[in-house]
């Protein structure tokens, strides 16, 4: 159907995903990318989705505190 696939395109462009656990922020709230890409499809699309990076807040919370430790070496 092509209005169908209009329609996931318009709603896949430009995925803000976070580029430490590579979750994939939908509304308010933070999901594992696989159910997104099942549910949005994204692999019957010819062209490739476009992805925004970012941290989501359990990710830069961590980084936060491994960056006021002193004792670890900083990994990011």
């Amino acid at each position: 159907m092509p209005s169908d696939r209009l329609h996931n395109r318009i709603r896949v462009d430009g995925l803000v995903v976070c580029s430490v656990c590579l979750r994939v922020r939908e509304g308010g709230a933070w999901i594992e990318a696989g159910h997104v890409i099942r549910r949005l499809r994204t692999y019957e699309h010819e062209d490739v989705v476009r992805l925004d990076g970012a941290l989501c807040q359990g990710c830069r919370t961590e980084l936060r505190l491994r960056r006021r430790s002193g004792s670890e070496a900083r990994a990011a």
